[in-house]
């Protein structure tokens, strides 16, 4: 099950944390993960501290409906894919709590809030292989080089550790020539578990037929991350040399 969360009297987030650890700094401001949160109607609020003391804001908030007329500053950049509206819906309707954005507050009197980026998980498999899965991370360009693509995974890992999801692991497809994403993914824990030839192909391209044929700008690395339950089963050192057809990957 899913909900809202009641923690010291505040709602937070559309998911039920659990068993983790909370420190309070102040009446409304509390540790988790090593990241701020403040009480608020709604919202969730991660700070960059200094010396305790707070400095800028990020708060994260369930994507809406709505939101999709907010994003032009996000999708418009070449790096991020977009996707007819029905693929957005059908996330926020099966998996609500691992669809959310991050946005910036201005400085301006109005206190708007700017989407800088979004989140967008769903969970699939079954026994050994349920797992989370990252279907796209984006961060709008001016708000790049803040460590928000490495809060939103982080925020998606704190939530999908724990029940009611529990997963084993945590996997993304990322091309194989894309080395600033790949290096950040491993900065986060991220290892390559194998190689999809022909993952990126265009109808053009057709259909892989063989997988002695490799193309880093065709193929993608399967990237997981193993979380608690799984004890590093579902990962492997030698992950580069493992090659499949985009059909295996396909839960």
């Amino acid at each position: 099950m899913y909900g809202c969360l009641e923690m010291f009297g505040c709602y937070f987030m559309h998911v039920l944390f659990i068993n983790i650890n909370v420190e309070a700094i102040s009446n409304e401001v509390y540790i988790v993960h090593n990241i701020a949160y403040v009480k608020d109607s709604g919202t969730l609020r991660i700070f960059k501290e200094r010396d305790r003391r707070i400095r800028e804001m990020t708060t994260i908030q369930p994507f809406e409906p709505v939101d999709l007329f907010k994003t032009n500053n996000v999708n418009l950049d070449i790096l991020t894919e977009n996707f007819p509206l029905e693929f957005y819906f059908e996330y926020m309707i099966i998996w609500p709590d691992l669809f959310f954005k991050s946005s910036e507050m201005t400085v301006d009197p109005t206190f708007k809030h700017n989407i800088s980026g979004y989140m967008m998980a769903k969970t699939e498999g079954k026994t050994t292989e349920w797992h989370t899965h990252i279907t796209a991370v984006t961060v709008a360009p001016r708000f790049r080089r803040i460590s928000l693509a490495s809060k939103l995974c982080n925020t998606l890992e704190t939530m999908t550790d724990v029940m009611p999801h529990e997963v084993n692991f945590i996997d993304l497809f990322v091309k194989c020539n894309n080395q600033l994403a790949i290096k950040l993914y491993e900065k986060l824990g991220y290892s390559v578990y194998r190689r999809v030839v022909g993952y990126y192909n265009s109808a053009e391209d057709g259909y892989p037929d063989t997988l002695k044929k490799v193309d880093d700008n065709k193929d993608a690395f399967d990237m997981r991350k193993a979380m608690a339950r799984d004890r590093n089963r579902s990962v492997r050192p030698d992950g580069r040399s493992h090659k499949c057809y985009p059909h295996d990957v396909r839960f």
